[in-house]
């Protein structure tokens, strides 16, 4: 996939230099994009809207929240109505943000329109019942301080208190920011937390686009060999791209000139995730069940027909899910699955460790540098040419303990099993960021 537009970038950034990223945003007239040096400046329906530090430090009593997330949650809209003026903080949760200053009058124009753009209302500090914002705080560029609301509780710099509900809860929050911005503490990033107590739904806005109902699944047959259940493993993982569009995305299922947007609803670093993954990149757009081969093991059938899996989901889709950097890089996807010949070189391992009879694992899915991956022991093979499957990691010394031939599960099987697990708790975790 080509770069991005950097002449188009720098004619929205009013001429001025920019930062070679791509945006945070890039739908219709709205985009959000990288100045040099890394400000986040923000071009929406031909305006421009340049670092306002009168804007970030402006506050007035908080009349009225708004908090709109869009792309799995890691996109916002943080509306705070403060008298006759409003405070909008745009941004990635847990980075880049800007902050500008409109008319409160603005405000609800301003709702329509993110609304419009696919972001989805949620509660000023919770997105849902299962995720709650932590807002962070500094002075002086020394001096930290954080609140959130989780339930009829109140988490401020880690210590919890609670409440006699979730109202209770939330002016408490409501007023300790007020006391903490009258002292000089400014608002300088939020981020999502896995919720410990029971939040409310945020209710529908009148007027705003419903919340799209949970696509019904799809039933697959038992497989009946190894290679069935590599195709059937492949036609889940398809399933689930093509029924939940965002917040997750099989890399080789994109289109890397016309997926950027879905690629970009999981992972932030579009051109360097398409730069980096490549070879695998939209690999199954073509492929489809084939016959086996003689003497052909799942594995090598696999590789044949398919080349490789490279699931990436959003960070705030991750719950319950072994999720690593895919290819142990940031910028790689953020995946739960990435399965391949050449995820990781058992040579510099065995230079490593000095233990030349771990040459006999040949790793072939990642995670491997957080205790998350799996190898074949080349020790046990039996007749059907299937390996034994062990967890890896690359801490290991010493070989684990050898399989007996008669207990191998092919690959087949044991992937099969794995996707049917993980789509499981993806699609209920994905369902929640529709």
């Amino acid at each position: 996939m080509a770069d991005p537009d950097w002449k188009r970038l720098q004619e929205l950034n009013g001429g001025d230099a920019i930062w070679y990223s791509d945006p945070q945003l890039d739908v219709k007239d709205e985009i959000w994009l990288y100045s040099e040096g890394g400000e986040l400046r923000v071009s929406s329906a031909g305006r421009l809207y340049k670092r306002d530090p009168k804007a970030e430090k402006f506050s007035a009593p908080v009349t009225a929240r708004h908090v709109l997330y869009r792309g799995g949650w890691l996109l916002y809209v943080d509306i705070s109505v403060r008298g006759d003026k409003a405070q909008v903080r745009r941004g990635t949760l847990n980075g880049h943000h800007h902050v500008a200053l409109v008319d409160a009058s603005e405000v609800e124009d301003l709702l329509a329109r993110y609304r419009k753009l696919g972001f989805r209302d949620g509660n000023a500090w919770n997105p849902n019942s299962k995720k709650v914002l932590e807002r962070q705080y500094l002075k002086g560029g020394k001096q930290y301080w954080s609140i959130q609301v989780d339930g009829n509780h109140t988490l401020e710099d880690r210590q919890e208190k609670a409440h006699e509900s979730w109202e209770a809860a939330v002016a408490y929050a409501e007023k300790r920011v007020r006391a903490k911005e009258k002292e000089g503490f400014v608002q300088y990033n939020q981020e999502l937390w896995k919720a410990k107590h029971p939040n409310p739904e945020p209710k529908p806005v009148k007027g705003a686009p419903r919340k799209p109902s949970r696509p019904k699944g799809t039933k697959f047959p038992k497989p009946q060999d190894a290679f069935e259940a590599v195709d059937l493993a492949v036609a889940m993982l398809k399933d689930l791209h093509e029924r939940i569009p965002s917040g997750h995305f099989i890399a080789e299922l994109v289109d890397a000139k016309k997926d950027k947007q879905r690629i970009a609803s999981a992972e932030e670093h579009v051109s360097f995730f398409v730069r980096f993954h490549k070879p695998r990149i939209g690999q199954w757009l073509k492929a489809r069940p084939l016959k086996p081969r003689k003497k052909e093991s799942s594995w090598d059938y696999f590789l044949r027909v398919y080349g490789s899996i490279t699931w990436i989901i959003s960070a705030n889709a991750d719950e319950d899910l072994p999720c690593f950097h895919a290819g142990n890089v940031t910028g790689g996807g953020w995946s739960c699955m990435e399965i391949a010949d050449d995820v990781y070189d058992i040579n510099d391992l065995v230079e490593a460790s000095g233990n030349e009879a771990l040459e006999d694992l040949q790793p072939f899915h990642g995670g491997w540098h957080v205790d998350r991956s799996f190898a074949f022991d080349n020790r046990s093979v039996n007749a059907a040419g299937e390996r034994a499957i062990v967890a890896f990691d690359e801490s290991i010394t010493d070989l684990p303990k050898k399989t007996p031939v008669g207990r191998i599960q092919p690959f087949g099987s044991w992937l099969h099993k794995r996707v049917s697990l993980l789509t499981s708790i993806a699609e209920s975790n994905l369902s929640e960021l529709l």
